[in-house]
């Protein structure tokens, strides 16, 4: 028995390969600031579109991660609050930590 996933991912590519088959013939003009590319196929460029917006979220994605990583590495580095002298079991939660 095939997976949903694999039956969505057949069906997926069959409507790209539709769409690339009717419009091969279609061409335009890329400017890209001093340099202008004549006669590209439609398709080529909505390929490089779709693999740029990835590239720039995968390199959005990194980013985030790393920054998360390191958060959570500077909140485990943190020795743990005791409060204040006289109040030993009547500490304050630490300020720093909540959610806006």
């Amino acid at each position: 028995m095939m997976s949903w996933k694999l039956l969505a991912f057949i069906v997926i590519m069959a409507l790209v390969l539709v769409f690339i088959g009717f419009n091969l013939d279609n061409r335009c003009d890329i400017s890209i600031v001093f340099i202008t590319f004549h006669t590209v196929p439609v398709v080529i460029t909505i390929l490089g579109a779709y693999l740029l917006g990835l590239v720039s979220a995968l390199v959005l994605g990194i980013g985030r991660h790393r920054k998360g990583a390191a958060v959570a590495r500077n909140r485990s580095a943190k020795p743990a609050s005791r409060g204040r002298s006289g109040d030993a079991g009547n500490s304050a939660p630490d300020q720093s930590t909540k959610a806006p």
